[in-house]
Order: C-alpha cells, then sequence, then structure tokens
C-alpha cells in the first residue's frame, strides 16, 4: 500500500504525547546530570551561611564576656601558643572576615583567611574530639572527621575561595564599577 506524503507530515494524533514524553525525558536527564541550576543562588546562599557563622561566632568570643572566657579556656586547653594574642586575633578574624564573607567583600580572601582558622581549629581540637568518638575503623575515622562541622565549614569556604563572590556581592558591584571605567 503507497503512503500518502502529506499524511506523514501531518502530526498524527499521538505525535503530540511523543513530543511532550520526549520532553519532559529531556528536562529529567538534564536534571539528573546537570542540576536544576539557580547555581548564583545556591553559591550566595553557601557564602551568606558560612560567613553569618563565623560573624556570630567571632562577635560572641569578641563581646560575651562568658563565651571570651569560654574560648580563651580551651585554648589554653588545647595548648595553643600565644593566648593573649590568640584570644582576641582569632574572634577578630572571624567576625570581620565573617561579615566580609557575608556581604561578599573580597570574598575569596577573607574566606581564605577564615579557611587557615579553621584548618587550625581542626588540626588542634580535631583529634581529641575523634578519639572520643572511639572509631571502629578506619571508614568509620573517616566519618568522624568528616562528621566535624570545622571540616563542613572549610569545604563551604573552599568554594568562596574558588567560585568568589558571585553576582549578588559588592565584589560584582565594585568589578562592574571597574569595568566601566576600564572601558
Amino acid at each position: 500500500m503507497k503512503k500518502n506524503v502529506d499524511a506523514q507530515q501531518t502530526p498524527t494524533p499521538d505525535a503530540p504525547i511523543s513530543w511532550r514524553r520526549e520532553k519532559r525525558t529531556k528536562t529529567m536527564i538534564d536534571i539528573l546530570f546537570s542540576g536544576i541550576g539557580w547555581t548564583d543562588i545556591a553559591l550566595t546562599l553557601n557564602r551568606i551561611a558560612v560567613g553569618m557563622f563565623f560573624m556570630l561566632s567571632g562577635y560572641h568570643k569578641l563581646f560575651n564576656p562568658q563565651r571570651h572566657r569560654a574560648f580563651a579556656d580551651e585554648l589554653k586547653a588545647l595548648g595553643v601558643h600565644a593566648i593573649g594574642l590568640n584570644q582576641w586575633w582569632v574572634p577578630t578574624v572571624e567576625f570581620t572576615a565573617g561579615a566580609a564573607v557575608v556581604i561578599g567583600l573580597l570574598a575569596p580572601l577573607a574566606a581564605l583567611g577564615l579557611l587557615v582558622v579553621i584548618l587550625v581549629a581542626i588540626v588542634t581540637s580535631g583529634p581529641q574530639r575523634i578519639g572520643v568518638y572511639k572509631p571502629i575503623d578506619e571508614a568509620d575515622r573517616i566519618d568522624d572527621w568528616l562528621y566535624l562541622p570545622e571540616v563542613l565549614y572549610a569545604f563551604m569556604l573552599i568554594m568562596v575561595v574558588s567560585a568568589g563572590a558571585g553576582p549578588y556581592s559588592l565584589d560584582a558591584l565594585i568589578l562592574g564599577l571597574i569595568d566601566k571605567r576600564g572601558a
């Protein structure tokens, strides 16, 4: 039987269904392998969350006498040197660099400073805390290290150091002004 050429070009009743199915499949594949998008918003939320944590932590260590005393006592217990300096230096860095990360002002540099602080915290207090968890094997030990909030904060800071502050920041505003003047 000879097929009608015009009939082949005219969509059949099931053509819209197959087209929708194909589009849904492509959308699902895109989401599964590439994510939903909104990367700038996700990076901004990451930057604000980690910056707020450090800013508030530093604020309380600086301006709340009980928190400050507890922090100084912890430094002594951990054997940190130069307690007279570090009891003020560390929370000052946390507060100021945390605020800079929140607003996105020189965010990679501020996050790098906070990364140094958090890595020192991991090295000084981490082994003691991991010992308390009593890991049963090496996999459990790795799990325990990843369970430390400081490790997660370090990864969040690495995101800011590597990706920058993003488009919703003072850094982006300043870069836009610099680009306008340079053009």
